[in-house]
């Protein structure tokens, strides 16, 4: 009695305590110091109590200690003597919980769930009355005797049913929705519900259509399209709901909500995919006549996508007969009146709804074997009895179009001569047309003017079609339209461009695919022959032959022979002397079908590739070295063989790039006057120099685990100090720089262990000097930043000190040392061809993050500090007149390359940053030591870039907490003009105690893309007044008034200035924004529907 007082006294208010009561008193039961029938006499008192809670409460305390007890403890007599004590007190609280815990025990009968169904649908009428919680409770109980005890459930027959309907009607709350959805499934679909058919539709039908939304930051994570595919689910379960969803889901097509209209026709299409042939078959003919309305007078995309969809599952669910009576079957009495109703709309071949009838056509002829005979039968003479009466091009070219599609579905249903499927050997109707459509195309491609690409474009797709279906066309008839096509590319190269160069490599490309030979028979000899032996000076045509070969020649057959041809032109064109752009090109054509290929690795030719390629080009490109002048020492051209041969190694069964390995300096050769890179005799000459390059890309293909490399006899460390020496002292050439760089990256990254690491930060911070005011040079920055990159994207134990280091360059006393270095932050983080995953390059997944979130305070505290000495004239500082735009641009280098998800983390101390990058001078700096130089214009595109992000995730609401929509305003304005005027522009201080003055620096010469960024930023700002999926936070803390407002007046006014640039595309940009402003920016927030 007395753990009964302490539960009641604490059920309520600490959960935890009653259950720990409740677990005593089980374990006196189970150690038999207590009976169950004196707990349950310890009842009597409370449990007939005026007052439900205390009844409630009692009846809990029962439950609770039975859901303590273990599952066998109590007999078959015990659970049913509880059962019929829960069952009769089930309207007190805790009777649900106890009947589910003793449904789950093992000596629970069929008797006893029957017993409890009865219990709650005696008292459903107040059940539903109670709160959801309680109803959930109930659905629970129901839903787990559906599933442990289903069969004792269907042993009641009409009880069960009816009694489950009355159970769940009326529900409205969504959590408790999706139980009763699976339950009534359930039902449906293995109860005899015959007599109650009707009833049980409704049951399920009354909840469409589902128009629920889930508040914001919804816990319980139902959403719409949970609920939507249940009750989907219920009334496609059986056929026998026919006679009432289909006129009623066919009444949802009149309705004026298009969300209404497309869960209809998602309903529509399951109940056709779910209910048996014989049954559609009844209401095939019904469904079609409301589906034509919505197709052939669409309003939009949508809602016909959806519509043809149900025809094709229509198309592919109905019966054919037997072949005797095949077009009497229910397939063919609607194919019939379908295509009667598109033939019709097709006789006017330009009007609105000839396209919706040519793609009812062709989602029912792709459908099926059977469909597309019929459709085939019914439409092919009338379409070509159309196209040949027709009186312009323009109208033939629809009707070709509508060929295409029933092409296409042939394709979808016979498979091509690649992908044979199961109908491929059924009989083609298309065959018995053959010769007419194939002529009516051919005269369409080859006899039209050249100029009309359109109705070409449209011949050409037609014929790859037919090129493709299986044993419709001979090969010698494929052969010829190949020889179209080659006569296209090859003959008409001014006209054919565009879209209609693109398909006709597109068609041999599949032509290439299904049938290669006569690729290689019949393209290739055209277009090798356009291949001259020598460059013939500016004459650059050959270009477009090596780009077709490159596109056509994906497949394995195809490109072995264009690489064993290409390379014999290439034994040509090197042994004349040719160009270095011309061999470029031709090894360029190569790599580009080879990155294509999906299946390189194992390619019976790779071995071919790697001796042709990898040994004796290398070979031969470096005893060229020795010599120079010749077109294999051109960076480009030593670029695209690193590239071809980084590739090849990547895909080499490990024993090879054990050969290679020890080849990667001496590039396969041991001819007297070649000189290895990095050996201990350095090479001399710049064409031996150049080496490094396809060095680099061997490197970068071979394993992180493979050794030794050459010159680590004792370690690694000796091999990476004297690549450092030599990317530190080569100042010859930028392509030479570049590889020496990345060969130390690749060294420190992806070869040191965790244990050699810490010799790669010792040689990294010997670059980098303390106090010594002498400028650095370009090749030291360079290799300094490479190095940096190797161990912070591995994040080696020293990052944190290797980015203040970094950054405490930026204040070096030379001002060209300074802009160097913080250019070279956009190093850090950028993608790279050669250091990357792809080539096994260490690349953790925080080190953006590490970087970020390190490197942003420290630039925000000492641009404030520039910011500080600039204003105090403060001569003793750490921070030179240079430093604030160096830590800017090292931003902005560093922002190019963040995710827009790190950014937004850190708004509040990017944004007066940003404000005050686009306060930068626009002249440009010294020129870069990389390959794309940084300007101030460069710095302002990725500083809007970044803005734009920021204001189209956070709108200005959170800008303006922030305390910055007056500023940004003001700079984007001043950013959008070809001359910025001081005078004319806001007065506002700057973000941080540098003064409006020094804002308002001329800013003439920010380049268009620039301006046209301002502008967007501007129509950004007017258009996302709050935070995305945010409003319902947002709602009580929104103003009225927009923090715009005050501007508004101000920037409608500078736009009519930039309306006069002289570009157009900004001109177009501040058309925009000017509406945007005018058009959203008012006094009030719209209050919308959601």
């Amino acid at each position: 009695m007395a753990e009964l007082q302490d539960f009641m006294l604490v059920a309520e208010k600490d959960r935890d305590e009653a259950m720990r009561i409740a677990s005593v008193v089980a374990s006196k039961l189970e150690s038999k110091q207590t009976t169950l029938i004196d707990i349950v006499k310890s009842l009597g008192e409370y449990i007939n109590d005026e007052d439900a809670s205390i009844r409630g409460k009692a009846v809990s305390y029962l439950t609770a200690v039975i859901i303590a007890l273990p599952d066998k403890f109590l007999s078959r007599q015990q659970i049913q003597v509880l059962t019929t004590f829960f069952c009769a007190r089930i309207e007190d609280g805790g009777s649900i919980t106890g009947l589910r815990t003793l449904h789950g025990m093992e000596r629970f009968d069929k008797s006893m769930a029957q017993d409890a169904f009865r219990a709650i649908y005696q008292h459903s009428t107040e059940f539903r009355s109670r709160p959801q919680s309680q109803r959930l409770q109930v659905l629970h109980l129901l839903n787990e005797l559906m599933a442990k005890s289903r069969e004792a459930m269907r042993e009641m027959n009409d009880e069960s049913l009816i009694g489950i309907v009355d159970l769940v009607s009326g529900e409205r709350d969504p959590r408790n929705l999706m139980i009763v959805f699976s339950i009534l499934k359930v039902v449906m679909m293995e109860w005899d519900i015959s007599g109650h058919t009707q009833d049980l539709f409704d049951a399920a039908y009354n909840y469409f259509p589902i128009t629920f939304r889930p508040p914001p930051n919804d816990p319980y994570g139902v959403t719409a399209q949970d609920l939507k595919d249940r009750l989907q689910a219920c009334i496609t379960s059986t056929s026998l709901f026919a006679p009432y969803s289909f006129p009623a889901l066919l009444d949802k097509l009149d309705s004026t909500s298009a969300n209404v209209k497309r869960d209809a026709l998602k309903a529509l299409n399951g109940c056709i995919e779910s209910y048996s042939p014989a049954t559609i078959a009844r209401y095939s003919i019904s469904i079609w006549d409301c589906l034509k309305f919505e197709i052939l007078n669409a309003q939009d995309e949508v809602l016909p996508a959806e519509a043809l969809r149900v025809l094709h599952s229509l198309a592919s669910n109905l019966p054919t007969s037997s072949v005797n009576e095949f077009n009497k079957s229910p397939l063919a009495q609607l194919l019939k009146p379908v295509t009667n109703e598109c033939i019709d709309q097709l006789r006017e071949p330009l009007q609105k709804q000839a396209k919706p009838a040519r793609q009812i056509l062709s989602s029912l002829s792709s459908a099926s074997s059977p469909a597309f005979t019929l459709i085939t039968e019914y439409v092919t003479r009338p379409l070509i009895s159309i196209y040949q009466n027709a009186d312009s091009i323009s109208k033939q070219r629809e009707i070709l179009e509508t060929f295409v599609e029933l092409f296409k579905s042939a394709v979808t249903v016979f498979g091509t001569w690649t992908t044979i499927t199961s109908e491929s050997s059924l009989p083609n109707p298309l065959v018995s047309h053959k010769d007419v459509l194939t002529q009516i195309f051919s005269k369409s491609l080859m006899g039209s003017a050249e100029d009309e690409n359109s109705f070409r474009l449209s011949a050409l797709k037609g014929l790859i079609e037919l090129s493709i279906l299986p044993n419709f066309l001979e090969d010698n008839e494929i052969g010829l339209f190949v020889q179209y096509f080659d006569d296209i590319l090859l003959q008409e190269r001014i006209v054919a461009h565009g879209e209609l160069r693109k398909e006709t490599i597109n068609a041999l490309a599949k032509i290439s695919k299904n049938k290669p030979q006569l690729i290689i028979d019949i393209t290739f000899p055209a277009l090798l022959a356009t291949l001259p032996d020598m460059e013939n000076g500016d004459d650059e045509s050959y270009l477009y032959s090596l780009d077709s070969l490159a596109r056509i020649s994906i497949e394995k057959e195809v490109f072995n022979i264009l690489v064993r041809r290409l390379l014999s032109k290439l034994d040509v064109v090197t042994s004349s002397n040719g160009s270095s752009t011309y061999t470029a090109a031709i090894l360029t054509t190569i790599l580009y079908a080879m990155e294509h290929r999906e299946d390189l690795e194992n390619d019976p030719n790779l071995n071919f590739y790697y001796e042709k390629i990898v040994q004796s080009l290398c070979g031969r490109t470096a005893k060229a070295s020795t010599t120079g002048g010749t077109a294999l020492n051109h960076p480009r051209v030593l670029d695209t063989l690193g590239r071809l041969c980084n590739l090849i190694i990547r895909h080499l069964p490990r024993a090879t790039q054990d050969e290679v390995c020890k080849n990667i300096y001496a590039l396969f050769t041991t001819g007297e006057g070649f000189t290895p890179a990095l050996s201990s005799e350095q090479p001399t000459t710049l064409q031996q120099k150049q080496m490094i390059i396809i060095s680099t890309y061997i490197l970068a293909a071979l394993p992180k685990d493979i050794s030794p490399l050459p010159y680590t006899n004792t370690g690694i460390e000796p091999l990476l100090q004297q690549s450092v020496k030599a990317s530190v002292s080569e100042e010859s050439d930028p392509s030479i720089q570049l590889a020496l760089g990345r060969h130390v990256a690749l060294l420190a990254n992806k070869f040191l262990s965790k244990e050699e690491i810490q010799c790669a930060s010792d040689v990294l911070f010997s670059l980098i000097p303390s106090s010594s005011p002498t400028p650095l040079s370009q090749q030291t920055i360079r290799t300094i930043f490479w190095l940096s990159k190797a161990l912070i994207l591995r994040l080696a134990p020293s990052t944190t000190q290797i980015l203040t280091s970094l950054l405490d360059l930026l204040d070096y006393p030379d001002t060209k040392t300074s802009a160097l270095c913080a250019r070279g932050f956009s190093i850090l983080l950028a993608e790279d061809s050669i250091l990357n995953v792809k080539n096994g390059a260490i690349v953790r997944l925080l080190a953006k993050q590490k970087v970020f979130t390190t490197v942003t305070p420290l630039i925000s505290a000492r641009v404030h500090d520039a910011n500080t000495s600039a204003t105090t004239h403060d001569e003793s500082s750490l921070r030179k007149p240079h430093s604030k735009e160096s830590y800017l641009t090292a931003l902005s280098g560093l922002l190019s390359t963040i995710p827009s998800s790190l950014v937004m983390t850190k708004l509040p101390t990017l944004l007066p940053l940003l404000l005050q990058s686009l306060d930068l001078h626009s002249a440009a700096h010294t020129s870069s030591p990389e390959s794309s130089p940084t300007t101030s214009g460069n710095i302002k595109s990725v500083t809007l870039k970044t803005l734009a992000i920021v204001i189209h995730e956070n709108g200005v609401q959170v800008i303006n907490e922030i305390g910055y929509v007056e500023d940004l305003v003001t700079r984007l304005l001043r950013t959008a003009k070809v001359h910025s005027k001081t005078g004319a522009d806001v007065n506002v201080q700057t973000p941080d105690s540098s003064t409006s003055k020094e804002a308002g620096v001329t800013n003439a010469g920010n380049p268009a893309k620039v301006r046209a960024q301002a502008l967007q930023c501007l129509t950004l700002l007017a258009n996302n007044p709050v935070r995305q999926g945010a409003e319902g936070e947002n709602k009580k803390t929104l103003s009225t008034v927009s923090p715009l407002l005050r501007l508004k007046k101000t920037v409608l006014r500078d736009l009519l200035c930039v309306l006069d640039d002289p570009k157009r595309d900004v001109r177009k940009a501040a058309v925009d924004a000017r509406a945007a402003w005018l058009r959203n920016v008012e006094d009030e927030t719209n209050d919308g529907d959601d």
